[in-house]
């Protein structure tokens, strides 16, 4: 297994890249930046439920992550669509 200082040092790691992640999001300057952020938030936060899943040997946790990702991941793809969709329309004047 593992050790414990390892998967601490692990997991102050990750906090520092939500961190980092959060300040990207609030930030910006532009709303793909904060999309990019948003979505690499989750997959970091997927990471840190694994961490925690591993440390405790929860086995169900992981079915929460599978789930969380797929929530993500959808999300992902209807927000690039609804920019994609206001990029495509003309400005009216």
């Amino acid at each position: 297994m593992i050790p414990d200082s390892v998967q601490t040092i692990f997991e102050v790691t990750l906090l520092v890249a939500m961190a980092m992640c959060l300040y990207r999001i609030i930030r910006g300057p532009m709303v793909a930046d904060r999309m990019v952020a948003l979505d690499m938030l989750g997959v970091v936060f997927l990471a840190v439920v694994t961490a925690h899943a591993l440390r405790a040997d929860e086995r169900t946790m992981i079915d929460v992550v599978v789930v969380f990702s797929i929530v993500t991941f959808f999300g992902a793809v209807a927000v690039a669509r609804f920019l994609q969709r206001d990029a495509d329309d003309p400005p009216e004047t």
